[in-house]
């Protein structure tokens, strides 16, 4: 099965930044990867089932 790739506009809590993604079918799941989470400078927080800020460092 041969799925599409490219780039779409994408807002999360009240950021709005360019993602890459692969196009899925109509019935599939939506997931937000890592990448997303990356770009965003998100990290799941694991006790609340929330997205907060990462600590981000530079290196």
């Amino acid at each position: 099965m041969e799925r599409d790739v490219g780039e779409v506009g994408l807002e999360l809590m009240g950021e709005r930044r360019t993602v890459p993604v692969i196009f899925g079918e109509a019935e599939d799941a939506v997931v937000i990867g890592v990448t997303t989470l990356e770009i965003f400078g998100l990290e799941v927080d694991p006790v609340r089932g929330v997205l907060k800020e990462a600590e981000l460092y530079l290196l």
